[in-house]
Order: C-alpha cells, then structure tokens, then sequence
C-alpha cells in the first residue's frame, strides 16, 4: 500500500491479514534493506498484525524528495503520521540496527504510544562529539561512493565490511537474496539516508533512555557481534524494564542467520507482554 505522508510516498506492506481486534507490530528495516527484512515472521503465528514500513530512500518509498525529509526530526513526524493514520492508538514496535534508532527515538519521544519496544542490533547513537563527527565523515565518504560510483561498486564495499563477515558462512542462495535487496536501492537515496540520517548526525539518545517510562524493550544480539552486545548491556542498566536477547552462533543480522530462532522469540516477547 503507498500512503502520501506529506509529500513523500511511503510504502506499507501488511505481512498478515488485517485483523483491528488485534494489536499490531510495526517494522522498521534497517540501512540498504527493505519490508522483506521482516519476511521470516510470516510462517511465525505471531498473534499480532505485522505491518513494515519502507523507510525514506529505501524501497519503494519516496527517494527525491527535499534533504530535511531525511532528518531524524521529519521520519519521526512522518512515522507518527503513519501510526495515526492507520488509526493505531498504541503499537508494538520493531526496529533493525538504523530501523532500530528510529524505532527508539519514537518510543522514547512517545512512550505511551508504545506497548513495547525490541531492538535488534540497534544503538542510541554516539555520545561524544569526536566520535559523531568522525562518523559523519566517514558516512560522508560512503555517501561520495554511492554517488560517485553506483550502486554495484557500493555493494560490492559494503557487503564485505567486517559487521556483516559472518553472512559469509550463510547459504548461496541467501547471499544472493541479501545481495539483489542491497542492489534494488537507489543510490542517491542511500546517500541522502547516511547524510541527513546517519548514526554521526542523528541526536544522541542516552541520556533520554529514562524517558521510556517502564516500556518493556527487548534488546536483541548476536553473540559474535561484540561491539553491539556491548552497547546492549550498556543500554539495559538505563532502561527501567529492559532486558538482553542474545543469539548464540550470530552476527548483525539476527532475522538471515537465525531466521527461525528470531522469529520464534519475536513470538515469545509479543506473547509475554501480551497487548
């Protein structure tokens, strides 16, 4: 479904059958990738609606659109539009690692709006202002090879950076998969998304994880991805009601390399907390 948020087309794909007595999970995909990110819970009976959203420059939503739609400051806006539109009173929501720190950021500036929170691989941004600005230049520049280079030569860098080196040991045809959604984007769009969005440029959210105001967040990990589990256990010390997921044998990206075991805990945290 495309819905006119404002100006910019966003893409919104139902993964279930649309049932209003049943309370709804939100998804948000994460850099380079699109809704299919959330495909593995289909075969998973969640007991809630499953609804993902194709983020600004990814997909099929809107890509040449005005730099400020791309800010931390307008997705927010646009993805309450959305949640208001759909006439969601109060949602569970899902976020990947950049899906993740949207996901955040919105529970964080509208928690009664949240029954609960999972994070996978998602951080709260950097907090010091050498870090966010080496990663703003560093974003930069991947931004200038996106532009400068196309998307294949992009891919071809950023499939091979050491947070994804244990997708490698995942199936040829998954591979494949992860490799024609990376390619399906549009270049100029993933460039816009680490200018105006990146993790560098993005508000930091640490000192304002107080305000989740006892939402239940689960922070999902894997175990080889060090730097991530330690910003989960970082982050769970400030989250009142929040707790550590972590995925033996798995990287990054939890939902490809252990779709099966996410999708059944994504089943178990929905049920615990119930709607």
């Amino acid at each position: 479904m495309l819905m006119d948020v404002k100006g910019v087309t966003y893409s919104i794909h139902y993964l279930t059958e649309f049932t209003p007595s049943r309370p709804t999970l939100v998804c948000l995909h994460g850099f380079t990738g699109t809704s299919a990110t959330f495909d593995c819970l289909n075969e998973a009976r969640l007991s809630h609606n499953l609804i993902a959203i194709d983020l600004i420059g990814h997909g099929d939503t809107s890509v040449f659109v005005h730099p400020y739609r791309y800010t931390t400051a307008s997705q927010l806006s646009d993805l309450d539009w959305i949640i208001s539109a759909l006439n969601l009173e109060k949602i569970d929501l899902l976020g990947y690692s950049m899906g993740g720190r949207l996901a955040l950021s919105y529970a964080v500036k509208h928690p009664t709006k949240i029954n609960q929170l999972i994070l996978e691989s998602s951080s709260p941004g950097l907090s010091g202002y050498d870090e966010r600005k080496k990663r703003r230049m560093s974003d930069n520049r991947l931004a200038c090879l996106l532009t400068d280079k196309g998307i294949h030569h992009f891919v071809d860098f950023w499939e091979n950076i050491p947070l994804f080196a244990t997708q490698k040991k995942l199936s040829t045809s998954t591979q494949e998969t992860i490799r024609n959604e990376r390619l399906s984007q549009n270049p100029y769009g993933l460039a816009m998304s680490l200018r105006y969005f990146g993790t560098g440029i993005q508000p930091p959210l640490w000192d304002k994880l107080s305000l989740l105001n006892g939402v239940p967040v689960a922070l999902l990990v894997g175990e080889y991805d060090k730097k991530f589990v330690s910003l989960a256990n970082q982050m769970v010390e400030k989250i009142s009601r929040g707790h550590v997921i972590t995925f033996s044998k798995s990287g990054h990206c939890i939902h490809l390399e252990k779709p099966n075991e996410f999708a059944e805990t994504i089943r178990d945290i929905l049920i615990s907390e119930g709607p």
